[in-house]
């Protein structure tokens, strides 16, 4: 027999604890539900899954945490308490609204959200919001302190809707390609982030067309992911993809969504990004490409749409070009520390035929990964030079 599926149940299991116990104990829920998970697979192989595998490890989970409340004189209280399998546990998607308690700034509700419901760690959270690991340590903390069981209430869907898309679109982005570790992409977080904006477009999305826009570009990207690694599991560009490989009913489900997307008066973010990813799927020219990567700056201009900006202009206009474009961008605290820039960088000196350039490029975006397929394809590429 196998183990439990960890991406399926953690979150469950995580929702349930942090309802009943409340943020502030956020630590030792995650600490407890990493024990039932061990647990699980210590026993489950031998003795065979049980029929609720949610309720099982529920039980075990919070047996733990209140074996760790016992140990501790500050959790006296709690001694008492006992275990009892909660099989109706708090609907995942409706936890992301709680979070979104107003005595909370939103970029705190995101990180709770994802360090809790998404299960991603302080450096890939910090990653995702271009910010430092102690920064958003803190905003975790300070969000875990001021929450009580209490304040894990309805809030508005209409007033923390961006807040919950903004959480869910990051969510996606660290499945299509993770920070740190050994895979290049994790489709289990993929997956849940789509299932979730999934739901609420059944939920609200007439009357919130950028869910759709959401949903289309979660589809698109999801459709590359086939031919986004080579059988080592190392990252394959864009350009050099096997196109014949994407999902094409990815690609149905994204045009779809973005038919849903254009009944909107308003055009959001992720309305841009998925026109940039259906033109992409599209195969249209590098002259369109750069018009909707132009858009998407103007509107917002994050660290990574300036990036991809210099990039498309360079596809566009030339290596040269796209080079004059980068070496704009040299000093920002943010994009010069990426692997991403220096890997651009590189990208087009080859293209000029600079290898030496390209060689100097590739080594400081060996130095500035941490993902160790992309570490891997550096060096492979560092090694042809």
């Amino acid at each position: 027999m196998s183990g439990p599926n960890f991406r399926e149940h953690h979150g469950k299991v995580t929702a349930t604890l942090l309802r009943k116990f409340g943020p502030q104990h956020l630590e030792s829920i995650l600490d407890a539900t990493q024990e039932a998970f061990v647990a699980a697979l210590h026993s489950w192989p031998e003795s065979g899954s049980p029929q609720n595998e949610i309720a099982w490890l529920i039980t075990t989970a919070e047996r733990r945490l209140i074996d760790q409340f016992r140990k501790s004189a500050r959790e006296t209280a709690l001694e008492d308490v006992h275990a009892v399998a909660d099989e109706n546990s708090p609907d995942e998607l409706a936890l992301y609204f709680m979070v979104c308690n107003p005595i909370l700034s939103p970029l705190d509700q995101i990180c709770l959200i994802l360090r809790t419901l998404g299960g991603l760690t302080a450096l890939e959270i910090a990653h995702a919001l271009h910010e430092s690991e102690e920064a958003v340590q803190r905003r975790i903390s300070r969000a875990k302190n001021k929450l009580t069981p209490t304040d894990l209430t309805e809030q508005s869907i209409e007033e923390n809707l961006p807040t919950v898309l903004l959480s869910l679109y990051l969510l996606f982005n660290e499945g299509y390609e993770a920070t740190r570790g050994d895979d290049y992409v994790r489709r289990d977080l993929a997956r849940e982030a789509i299932i979730f904006t999934q739901q609420l477009a059944v939920m609200i999305g007439e009357d919130h067309p950028e869910i759709f826009a959401l949903l289309a570009l979660m589809h698109f990207h999801s459709s590359r992911l086939p031919a986004r690694m080579t059988e080592d599991g190392l990252p394959i560009l864009l350009e050099d993809q096997n196109r014949s490989l994407w999902n094409s009913n990815e690609i149905v489900a994204g045009f779809a969504a973005l038919e849903c997307a254009q009944k909107s008066t308003v055009l959001s973010r992720y309305h841009l990004e998925a026109g940039l990813a259906a033109a992409i799927t599209a195969n249209e020219s590098p002259e369109q490409i750069l018009r909707w990567h132009s858009m998407i700056v103007e509107m917002s201009p994050s660290p990574m749409a300036l990036l991809s900006h210099a990039i498309a202009f360079g596809q566009a206009h030339g290596a040269q070009a796209g080079l004059d474009k980068l070496n704009s961008l040299k000093d920002h605290k943010v994009i010069a520390k990426t692997p991403h820039f220096h890997c651009a960088v590189a990208h087009f000196y080859m293209k000029l035929g600079n290898k030496t350039a390209a060689s100097s490029a590739y080594k400081k975006a060996i130095a500035a990964t941490i993902s160790q397929p992309i570490r891997a394809s550096l060096v492979e590429r560092l090694t042809q030079i």
